[in-house]
């Protein structure tokens, strides 16, 4: 009979490093908004740039595929469109306030790095982990 813990441990080892790399990424771009919301951003009740990347990374770490990540992928392409689109990224980084400042380009980061990681997982083939 196997070891829970050891299979966990074998189930880590197989995720390749551009989908570690992608949830990595998810999971900063969710936590600079919430930084950004800290720092007094305004940002709906239930924003959905913390939502859908969870949900992305969610669904990533669940079943490593080329679909997730290349929703991953989306969500990073989208998310990072409307961050550059909107006048709001330009106020925050202009705003002279440190917190805003700082976890915008933590989001900024964030984005580049999903989408260049998300395109990694996605291109290399991830493979199937059941």
């Amino acid at each position: 009979m196997e070891n829970p813990k050891s299979n966990r441990e074998a189930c880590r080892a197989a995720r390749p490093p551009a989908v570690t790399a992608t949830l990595a990424a998810l999971l900063l771009l969710a936590v600079s908004i919430v930084g950004q919301i800290a720092a007094g951003a305004d940002y709906p009740a239930v924003p959905p740039g913390v939502v859908i990347p969870l949900v992305a990374g969610g669904l990533l770490l669940w079943r490593t595929n080329r679909w997730t990540s290349g929703l991953a992928l989306a969500v990073g392409l989208l998310i990072g469109i409307g961050a550059l689109l909107t006048p709001n990224t330009g106020d925050h980084l202009s705003s002279g306030d440190a917190a805003l400042l700082t976890t915008t380009v933590a989001e900024l980061v964030a984005l580049a790095g999903l989408v260049v990681a998300g395109a990694a997982a996605t291109l290399r083939g991830t493979g199937t982990r059941a």
